[in-house]
C-alpha cells in the first residue's frame, strides 16, 4: 500500500497543508470571541480593540473557507489518483494470471473487488490514514489556543478526556471488521448472481421468471442482512464513541460553569471554553470514527493486496519463430471423472491436423494445455525441443475458440485487440477473404451485437490478424454457414506457411484436406492418419454411427 501512498504523496502534502491552514484560522475564532466579549464586559471599550477584532474575526472566516475549499479539492486529488493506481494495478495483476489461477475465481469476485473492494479501501483505508494526520494537526493547534485562552484546570479536563475516549475504537475495531469483510464478501457472491443472471437473460421468460425473481430476492436479502448487521454493530461503536465525546464536553461545562461562578474566569474564557470544546471534540470524534475505519478495513487491504501479488513471470522465453514440431510425450490430466491418458504424439511445421472424437473425449484438452490453459499432470509438451512450461508463445500461436470473446467495441478493435495486432494485417486478411459478411460486419459499431457466425468470422480474422505460425482452433465454423464455413476453411488450410490443429465434429469427405487426423476416445488418440486411412477403421465406424 505504500506504493499508491507515495504516488499521491504531492496531493496529501497540499491536503494536509490546507486544511492545518483551516484549523488555524479556525482556531483563532474562540480566541477573538473571548476577547470581544472581555471587550465589553471591561471598564473601557477601546473602539481600535474593537474594530481590530472584527477585522481579524472576518479574515480568519473567510481564510478558513478558502483553505477549506482547497483542502476539499486535494482531497479529491488524492482519492481519485489512488483508486485509478490501485484499479490500474489490479487489472495489470489479474491479466499476469494464468488462465488457471483467473478461473479459479468466479468473474464476479474481480468485479465486486474492483467495484466495491478498492473503493472501499479509499474511502475507509486511505482518507481516515490520512485524516487521522490531519486531526493530529487540528488537535495540537486547538491545543495550544485551548491553553493560551481558556483556564489550565479546564484545558486539561478537556485533554485528557479526549485522550480516554481514544481507546473506545480499540474495544470495537475487531468485530466491525470481521462483520465489514463478511458483507463485502457477500456482496462478491451478489454481484456474481447478478452476472450469472444478465447472462443467462435468454433463459428468462414467463415459465423461469418467478423461479429467478425468487433466488435473486433471496441472495438480495442475504446481502441486506450481512450490511444491517455491519451497519447495526457500526452504529453502536459509534454511539459509544458519541457517548464518551459528550461526557468530556459535560466535564469541561460543569468545570467552566463552577469557575464562571466563582468569578476565577471571564465570560470571555468561558465563551472561548463552549467554542473550543466544540473544537477540540470535533477532532477527537473523527480521529475515533477514523481509527474504527483503518482497524474495520485491515482484511480488505489484505485481501486486495492479495491478489496484487502476482506478477509477470520474467523468466519465461519469448519465442519468435517456430522451427520443427510440437509434442507431446505421455501426457496426463486428470479431471473428476474423466482423464486424458498418457497422450504422445506429433505435429509437424506448415501440416494441418484435425482432431476428432466424441464430445468429452480430450480434444479440447489438448488444445487448453498447448495455450497453458490447463497444466498437465505428467508427461511434457514441447515445442521446438523446449518444454512448454517454459514459454511465451504468444508470438507463434494463437487459439480461436468456439465461444470466442467479442468486445462490446467496433470491427477494428475487435480484430486487432486495441491495436495489439497491426491495422495492415487486418487489411491483408479482409482483402485475401473477399467476402461480403466481413462489410455486414464492419458496419456495425457493436460487434457483441453481431450472430453467433458473424462473431466466430471476426475470430477468425482477428486469429489471421494476429499473424501467427501456430493457429489453433477449437469448434470455429460451428454457428457459421456451410458457403462461408467452405471459404474460411479452405483458405485456412491453403496457408502452406500455417500450422493448424483444427477441433471439428464433421466426419465428411472434407477432412481429406488436412494432412492427418487424430481420432480420439475416451482421453485417447485410438486412429491417427490419412482420413481415407482411418475411414474404414472400426473405431471410425463407432464414433460415426453413434
Amino acid at each position: 500500500m505504500k506504493k499508491y501512498f507515495y504516488e499521491t504523496k504531492f496531493f496529501i502534502f497540499m491536503r494536509i497543508l490546507f486544511d492545518g491552514l483551516m484549523a488555524l484560522t479556525a482556531a483563532a475564532i474562540p480566541a477573538l470571541q473571548k476577547k470581544l466579549f472581555d471587550l465589553f464586559t471591561g471598564n473601557v471599550t477601546e473602539t481600535h480593540s474593537f474594530l481590530t477584532v472584527i477585522i481579524i474575526y472576518v479574515t480568519c472566516l473567510l481564510g478558513s473557507v478558502l483553505f477549506s475549499y482547497l483542502s476539499m479539492i486535494f482531497t479529491w486529488k488524492t482519492s481519485l489518483n489512488f483508486e485509478q493506481s490501485l484499479k490500474g494495478d489490479f487489472f495489470k495483476s489479474i491479466f499476469n494470471y494464468s488462465y488457471e489461477d483467473f478461473s479459479a475465481k468466479d468473474v464476479g469476485e474481480y468485479i465486486s473487488i474492483q467495484g466495491n473492494d478498492i473503493t472501499a479501501l479509499e474511502q475507509d483505508y486511505l482518507t481516515p490514514l490520512i485524516d487521522i494526520v490531519q486531526v493530529a494537526n487540528r488537535i495540537i493547534i486547538y491545543g495550544v489556543f485551548l491553553f493560551l485562552n481558556v483556564d489550565f484546570r479546564i484545558s486539561t479536563a478537556i485533554l485528557l478526556g479526549s485522550i480516554l475516549t481514544i481507546i473506545i475504537p480499540k474495544l470495537t475495531s475487531k468485530q466491525l471488521a470481521t462483520k465489514q469483510n463478511a458483507y463485502l464478501n457477500q456482496m462478491g457472491v451478489y454481484v456474481s448472481k447478478i452476472k450469472d443472471f444478465l447472462e443467462g437473460f435468454k433463459v428468462i421468460q414467463s415459465r423461469t421468471r418467478k423461479s429467478i425473481n425468487r433466488e435473486h430476492e433471496e441472495v438480495l436479502a442475504n446481502t441486506k442482512n450481512m450490511r444491517f448487521n455491519y451497519g447495526k454493530y457500526k452504529s453502536l461503536a459509534m454511539s459509544l464513541e458519541y457517548l464518551s465525546l459528550n461526557f468530556v464536553s459535560a466535564i469541561a461545562f460543569i468545570i467552566a460553569a463552577f469557575l464562571l461562578f466563582k468569578h476565577e474566569i471571564t465570560v470571555g474564557t468561558c465563551v472561548a471554553t463552549f467554542g473550543y470544546i466544540n473544537s477540540f471534540i470535533g477532532p477527537i470524534d473523527s480521529i475515533m470514527y477514523d481509527l474504527n475505519s483503518v482497524s474495520s478495513m485491515k482484511q480488505t487491504k489484505e485481501k486486495v493486496l492479495s491478489y496484487l501479488k502476482k506478477i509477470p513471470d520474467d523468466k519465461l522465453i519469448v519465442t519468435k519463430k517456430f522451427n520443427t514440431d510440437i509434442v507431446f510425450d505421455n501426457v496426463t490430466y486428470d479431471y473428476a471423472n474423466f482423464s486424458l491418458k498418457g497422450v504422445s504424439c506429433k505435429f509437424e511445421k506448415g501440416k494441418k491436423y484435425a482432431l476428432i472424437g466424441h464430445s468429452g473425449s480430450g480434444k479440447s484438452t489438448m488444445i487448453n494445455m498447448l495455450m497453458s490453459y490447463m497444466t498437465p499432470a505428467s508427461g511434457n509438451i514441447k515445442i521446438d525441443g523446449e518444454n512448454i512450461n517454459s514459454l511465451d508463445t504468444a508470438n507463434i500461436m494463437y487459439c480461436v475458440n468456439q465461444n470466442e470473446h467479442i468486445f462490446c467495441n467496433d470491427f477494428m478493435n475487435n480484430v486487432t485487440v486495441f491495436s495489439s495486432y497491426s491495422e495492415s494485417n487486418v487489411h491483408k486478411v479482409t482483402d485475401n477473404l473477399k467476402m461480403k459478411i466481413v462489410d455486414v460486419i464492419k458496419s456495425n459499431s457493436n460487434s457483441q451485437q453481431l450472430s453467433g457466425g458473424e462473431k466466430q468470422v471476426i475470430g477468425i480474422i482477428r486469429m489471421l490478424t494476429a499473424n501467427t505460425e501456430i493457429c489453433l482452433m477449437d469448434e470455429p465454423f460451428a454457428a457459421i454457414d456451410a458457403k462461408t464455413t467452405e471459404i474460411l476453411e479452405n483458405t485456412l488450410l491453403n496457408m502452406k506457411e500455417k500450422t493448424i490443429i483444427m477441433v471439428t465434429h464433421k466426419l465428411s469427405d472434407d477432412l481429406n484436406k488436412f494432412d492427418e487426423v487424430l481420432l480420439m476416445d475416451n482421453g485417447k488418440i485410438v486412429q491417427r492418419g490419412k482420413f481415407e486411412d482411418i475411414f474404414d477403421t472400426d473405431e471410425f465406424k463407432k464414433m460415426k454411427f453413434v
